[in-house]
Order: structure tokens, then sequence, then C-alpha cells
């Protein structure tokens, strides 16, 4: 079974999505992205449900971990640490499975036949041509990511390859 396809996101130059803040208004905003008074930046996220949800909220957990280590807080306390060590694993995760199946999808033939080749693939990658080449045929095979699953599930490509 899969879920119905929905519109495209809307692009950010088409249809920019200001944030807003009490009491400030931005001195600059471009897209998405706006830059407040008080040297803060915000960068508002686009998204169809709780899957993308979860990427934009793990992502957030890092962004607030990079500012209070940078900030040099000492005493960040355990439940900090655990919440964002939690979250960041998680992100990690789910970030592998995306990359894994782009680069499925980038050997599959697209509607003019075309590939994307080993060379270009491993300078995106930052791996060899070879190093991409034998990680692709190991996820091929089956050796996916666990979170290909949450990926791809009630997708058309959940079945287009073996999933362990």
């Amino acid at each position: 079974m899969t879920t119905p396809q929905h519109r495209p996101l809307p692009s950010p130059v088409d249809e920019p999505m200001d944030v807003s803040r009490p009491g400030m208004e931005p001195w600059e905003t471009s897209g998405r992205t706006a830059h407040w008074p008080d040297g803060v930046g915000t960068y508002t996220l686009a998204f169809h449900g709780n899957k993308q949800w979860s990427i934009a909220d793990e992502a957030d957990s890092a962004i607030l971990a990079m500012d209070a280590i940078q900030a040099g807080n000492p005493n960040l306390g355990e439940e900090f640490i655990y919440a964002n060590l939690r979250d960041i694993r998680r992100l990690k995760q789910r970030l592998t499975a995306i990359e894994e199946e782009l680069l499925l999808m980038a050997r599959e033939p697209d509607d003019a036949g075309d590939k994307v080749s080993w060379r270009d693939l491993g300078e995106g990658l930052g791996q060899h041509h070879t190093t991409v080449k034998e990680r692709h045929d190991r996820i091929a095979a089956g050796g996916t990511h666990s979170f290909r699953r949450w990926l791809t599930e009630n997708t058309p490509r959940a079945d287009l390859y073996p999933t362990n």
C-alpha cells in the first residue's frame, strides 16, 4: 500500500515563509532566512508529515547543542546531554537512510535511460568511486540501513530492494 503523493514543497523564492519574533523586525530576509538585530538568525523549514518533522526537530536539537558548546557552557546537565545525544544519533540514522536511498536511485535509469556515474557519485559522497560501487552493491543486496523501512514505508519504493 502506498500513500497518495503530495504536491512538491513550495520554493523559498516563490513562497518565502517569514518568521516573526515579538517586538522585533528582521534587518534582512532572504527566502526562508531572517537575520535579527540581536544577532539571531532563523531559518523556516517546510515539510509534509511527521517524518520530516522528526528530522527538523532533531536538527534543532543539534543546533541547540552546538550553540551551548560554542557558548562555553561548562555544565550542560545530564538530561540535556542525553536528549541531544539521542536526537543527534537518530538524525544521523535518518540521514544515512536518505543518503543510501539516493544512492540507489542514482543508479536507476531515469526517463532517458541515464544513470549517475560512479565517479560523479564518488565526488558527491567524498569517496572513491569503487568504494561507492561496493556500498551500492551491498545496499542493493539488502544491506540497507535499518531506517530505510522508516523512510520508504507506504511508498512505491518500499519493496524495490530487500531490506534487513
